[in-house]
């Protein structure tokens, strides 16, 4: 370790404890081992770690899609542990299919996307939707098109390759654009006309622009009321565009040959406060769509 690094700012190492952990993590932590046994058979319990350390942990219990951090132990108070557990927690939950999140035994929220419930902290959790080839992806892409209308903003974030140009050819699919959706990595941003009243498309490539300036620069407004209006790669600069915005992070898995792509949906915003998208994730997502070759 760097001499100047001190040991609370190394990132805290998140792992699932088993069985066999349960005597070792209640000495770390000084609590009783019959109570860390009970947490590891009837739940899920999350443990932190800076070095060989054990630092915290986080007990959640799923119960018919309602996950809830009930317990949360640390060696000492620290926040960004704190952070991390829960962070954990919620993607954990998110990828149970549980719709909410609620974590109690913090004295205040912990990120804006929580809400007060007595005692209790209660956030929605991100949709969750498996998307088996490139195909799916398109007919994934026409489906949401139909939560979607004009003057909303879509953020897709995702590494190269993991289907964010694709997703924008299924949105264009179910908006009836007439033209091809194909990346404006050149150019920055194309415009696509709706057909039959529904609103057009706006597909812009964030990726080497620097600042919100350089989007804003970009005219967006002059179109986001008549349209919507896709990122690819605007995590960071775009969340302020307009009071709400949809997040669509689209993550691969780690065999190159594999199309599965997960995506997670998160709405921000009033305009996604009442919006349920969870009927995306059970989908059948049938190959309905002409392939492009295009999954960026």
């Amino acid at each position: 370790m760097d001499e100047q690094t001190r040991p609370q700012d190394v990132t805290p190492e998140l792992s699932v404890a088993t069985g066999e952990e349960a005597a070792d993590l209640a000495r770390a932590l000084n609590l009783d081992e019959t109570t860390v046994s009970t947490w590891l058979a009837q739940g899920i319990v999350i443990t932190a770690r800076r070095g060989d350390a054990t630092v915290g942990l986080a007990h959640l219990i799923n119960d018919r899609g309602h996950a809830e951090v009930a317990d949360l132990i640390l060696a000492s108070p620290d926040a960004d542990i704190t952070a991390a557990l829960i962070q954990g927690a919620e993607q954990i939950a998110t990828d149970l299919e549980s719709p909410i999140l609620v974590v109690s035994g913090v004295a205040s929220a912990p990120s804006p996307a929580y809400r007060s419930d007595g005692d209790e902290w209660v956030r929605v959790l991100p949709t969750r939707v498996v998307v088996p080839t490139t195909q799916a992806m398109h007919s994934f892409g026409a489906a949401l098109a139909a939560e979607l209308r004009a003057g909303d903003i879509v953020l897709a974030t995702g590494d190269l390759g993991a289907g964010k140009t694709t997703l924008a050819q299924g949105i264009g699919l179910g908006l009836g654009v007439e033209d091809p959706v194909i990346s404006p990595t050149f150019v920055l941003a194309r415009r696509h006309a709706g057909a039959d009243g529904r609103p057009g498309l706006v597909h812009v490539d964030a990726y080497r622009l620097g600042s919100a300036a350089e989007l804003v620069d970009l005219d967006l407004d002059e179109t986001m009321d008549q349209a919507v209006t896709l990122i690819e790669w605007g995590a960071g600069i775009a969340e302020d565009l307009a009071g709400s915005h949809l997040d669509i992070d689209i993550r691969r898995s780690g065999d190159p040959a594999d199309e599965t792509r997960v995506v997670y949906l998160e709405g921000f915003g009033p305009r996604w406060r009442d919006v349920d998208l969870s009927p995306l994730s059970v989908l059948p997502l049938d190959a309905t769509s002409e392939e492009t070759g295009d999954n960026n």
